[in-house]
């Protein structure tokens, strides 16, 4: 008869990481079932060793049985556990160089490891994700960011009292900061020559949401691409309002051969296509990119782009918000990633060329990669409901080769990475990267 696996809850090490995998009430809820849980004691973590053993948690310095290991970021090569369960974003599946030494060390170390990326259902949409704070802080930190910039070309604005995420201790303190940059917008409005102010975001996944749900709370009035011009021309005198545009698949892409855009026929043969952003950035005062990208696709904003626009009047675009964050990628301005406290870097085009911050002439660019972080009580615990159930029917199953325990939800089993020593079949393809040990 197979034995409840022990939940350990890994410490996360990297720098502004205060979230966890699992909540303190959601681990008494797995103890009142039966599973034991240890937790790995971090004086960083949001939650304290104490709120965690009031629920039942035994915490520790090192584990002791635990067999089924949670945390939230990949953990560094040498902390890993042998012969382990792990369930993490290891971010190992697309192949790229930084994330290739953990997943050939989870081949030599017998580790079964579960990627929450891809615990996705059968339209592989994901169902475990940080995404919607992601889009929460990425979008508050953008707005601030360009508020300072605002300020700092002498141009006032009402962003400019707006703090960055992580100087709010909850969502609920964000909602009622960006009640009040509200009522500064109806009150004061946007100087003349940032009217009307218009807000492009890309992508319409959990992170495009978590951005929208904040913008909602602006009141902004959407307009539709094929309108921009038209609506431009119009309301030029409105600068009590704030605008937005979201960008659908057909108005990002074009083909180059001047046919019809077709969905189906972009995902064949992507290179057969370009950006079309170029119709719109003159006119966007900040573009907010919250959609996926890889190197299959072609690049949403590219230097050469902006080389040209930026000759042309008019060109408002004075900051881009990087959610998505993939360094040379959708954004080829992205050039490195930052940090909360050191968030923004500017690009002039003129001069060809980056400097660190936001006093500069150019399109200044956000690019946090671990932007949820910022947010850690709330972030975590929304994450941890979503992953409650999983761990539970991991633990109770009692079994290493989750593959081949058909009794675990297809989700779960189509999410392993490596098991036994080997790449699972769904990611044979990562070979290349880190051959079979």
């Amino acid at each position: 008869m197979r034995k409840n696996l022990v939940i350990g809850i890994l410490k996360e090490t990297k720098a502004w990481e205060r979230r966890t995998p699992l909540v303190p009430s959601d681990v008494n809820w797995l103890i009142k079932r039966g599973i034991s849980v240890e937790v790995e004691y971090s004086p960083q973590r949001i939650f304290t060793a104490q709120e965690y053993k009031k629920n039942g948690a035994q915490v520790l310095n090192k584990f002791h049985k635990a067999a089924l290991l949670l945390g939230v970021k990949g953990p560094a090569v040498d902390d890993l556990y042998e012969d382990k369960i792990y369930m993490v974003f290891s971010h190992s599946s697309k192949g790229q160089a930084k994330n290739v030494p953990l997943l050939k060390a989870c081949l030599k170390k017998k580790i079964t490891l579960i990627d929450y990326e891809k615990i996705v259902d059968w339209r592989g949409k994901r169902l475990v994700y940080f995404g919607r704070f992601a889009g929460i802080c990425g979008i508050v930190d953008s707005l601030h960011c360009l508020g300072k910039k605002l300020k700092w070309k002498g141009i006032k604005n009402p962003l400019s009292t707006l703090q960055p995420a992580y100087k709010y201790r909850s969502l609920k303190e964000v909602k009622l900061a960006m009640a009040k940059v509200n009522q500064r917008i109806q009150r004061q409005g946007f100087e003349k020559r940032l009217s009307p102010f218009v807000i492009g975001i890309t992508g319409h996944g959990n992170v495009s949401r978590g951005v929208q749900e904040i913008l909602k709370l602006l009141n902004p009035v959407e307009i539709h691409p094929r309108n921009m011009l038209q609506f431009l021309r119009h309301q030029r005198g409105v600068h009590r309002k704030l605008y937005k545009i979201v960008f659908l698949r057909e108005e990002k892409f074009r083909s180059k051969d001047g046919k019809t855009f077709y969905f189906e026929d972009y995902l064949k043969t992507p290179k057969r296509f370009e950006s079309n952003l170029d119709l719109y950035l003159p006119h966007l005062n900040m573009l907010i990119h919250a959609g996926y990208w890889d190197a299959r696709y072609p690049r949403l904003v590219t230097k050469e782009m902006v080389h040209k626009l930026a000759r042309r009047k008019p060109f408002r675009l004075n900051f881009i918000g990087d959610i998505s964050c993939d360094v040379n990628g959708a954004i080829e301005l992205t050039y490195k990633a930052t940090s909360p406290d050191n968030s923004t870097f500017t690009y002039d085009p003129k001069k060809k060329k980056f400097l660190n911050g936001y006093k500069s002439g150019g399109i200044t660019i956000s690019a946090v990669d671990n932007l949820p972080a910022e947010l850690p009580k709330d972030a975590s615990t929304e994450f941890s409901r979503l992953i409650r159930d999983y761990v539970y029917q991991v633990a109770s199953y009692g079994t290493k080769n989750i593959t081949r325990a058909v009794g675990l939800p297809r989700e779960i089993r189509q999410a392993v990475i490596t098991q036994n020593s080997r790449l699972t079949k769904n990611f044979n393809y990562l070979k290349i990267y880190a051959p079979d040990e």
